[in-house]
């Protein structure tokens, strides 16, 4: 049963992760990506470590039990100090009885943001994902494990597979190239491997490279099989559906996992305890086969900003109550790189005029709104909203 053991570290990881998206929700304050990959278990909650006011430790608190099934207030009456603490508590809970998951998905509405698994169903995903991985020696990972894919890949996974799992993202580049051993397997999402490719990121021998959480280009592929990486996975679900499918090349259409069937175009899970239901994927398909698909764009408009989701109509719906803009669209560009960015069209009322004044109290704004992801990387100043 060591393989459905979640270790206190591990708890503590997610737990870390989860207060950084939390307080970036809830209270609009960031941490930048190496502060939070160096948090561990023996990080305060308070002063010297992550600073969370009693506000934000509630916030988190709450997200923490959540996360493992547990009631929202479950940590609430429970002193804590560092991560650990709340860790403990966690673990001790869960070795007794475990029945759901909750994750967030990226949207801004938190109403609708949390989604709740049956706890079986999430091992069944990291089963499914181990199928595909057997044969590693090493699982290392460069993206965060309390979403609902990177808890599956970078914990339940690895375990399963009775394998050492190294959370990578404290390192750099160069640093990785020299912690890569023969048989390793290394997750990040395509723009984490877009910067590792221009940092020039290099693999030993029969290494597998994973990636999620938004398209691959064959371009990109091409980079790294250039770079060592003999093979590569790509997979397919979402914080609503778990894991659905994967494939090979960015050409390829996605095949469905074992416990996924297609009936006339309806897409349906197959439970552990064999009990089916059909699901919506965050896209719509366009089936190739019985068990093959493509996808055919996002169900809810929303589109992969840094492997987050982001839905262009609503970020230009907030900007559009600046008290400066009459009316605003933005629409995604992608730069030379392969990378999406959001491009805002702002026509302004009309006793304000386009200039310098005008552009960073509009960037200012931004900052203090809008998630990292859903800012604007070029506004163009319109007379009206053009047809794009």
């Amino acid at each position: 049963m060591k393989s459905f053991l979640i270790s206190k570290e591990q708890i503590a990881r997610v737990i870390g992760a989860a207060a950084a998206d939390e307080v970036s929700r809830r209270f609009n304050r960031h941490f930048d990506f190496l502060t939070i990959a160096s948090w561990s278990a023996q990080t305060p909650l308070g002063k010297g470590g992550i600073a969370l006011s009693d506000e934000e430790i509630a916030a988190c608190a709450a997200r923490a039990a959540l996360s493992f099934g547990l009631a929202p207030d479950f940590l609430l009456d429970k002193p804590a100090k560092h991560i650990a603490d709340w860790a403990g508590v966690i673990s001790e809970a869960i070795i007794a009885k475990q029945t759901e998951f909750t994750f967030k998905s990226a949207v801004r509405d938190e109403q609708n943001a949390a989604h709740s698994h049956p706890a079986d169903e999430v091992y069944q995903d990291a089963a499914a994902a181990a199928n595909i991985l057997y044969g590693r020696r090493r699982l290392l990972s460069f993206v965060a494990p309390h979403s609902l894919l990177g808890f599956v890949l970078t914990i339940l996974t690895p375990n399963l597979q009775r394998i050492e799992s190294v959370d990578a993202r404290g390192m750099t580049p160069e640093a990785l190239s020299k912690k890569l051993t023969y048989g390793d397997v290394l997750i990040a999402t395509p723009t984490l491997w877009r910067y590792m490719m221009r940092e020039k990121l290099t693999a030993p021998d029969n290494n597998m490279a994973v990636s999620f959480g938004e398209p691959m280009t064959q371009e990109l592929a091409a980079e790294m099989r250039k770079a060592g990486f003999g093979v590569l996975r790509e997979l397919y679900g979402s914080t609503e559906t778990g894991l659905i499918g994967w494939r090979d090349a960015p050409g390829e259409p996605f095949m469905l996992f074992d416990h996924w069937r297609c009936d006339a175009k309806k897409l349906f899970r197959i439970s552990p305890d064999g009990v089916e239901k059909e699901t919506d994927a965050a896209d719509f398909l366009e089936w190739a086969g019985e068990r093959s698909f493509r996808l055919a764009g996002r169900r809810d408009g929303a589109v992969q900003i840094g492997a987050v989701n982001v839905i262009p109509d609503d970020v230009a719906l907030r900007l559009s109550g600046h008290p400066r803009v009459a009316q605003c669209a933005v629409r995604v560009g992608r730069r030379g790189d392969g990378v999406d960015r959001l491009i805002a069209h702002v026509v302004l009322k009309k006793e304000y005029q386009p200039d310098e004044r005008t552009a960073r109290e509009i960037d200012a704004w931004c900052r203090t709104t809008l998630r990292q992801q859903e800012r604007p990387r070029i506004f163009h100043f319109e007379e009206s909203i053009p047809a794009i």
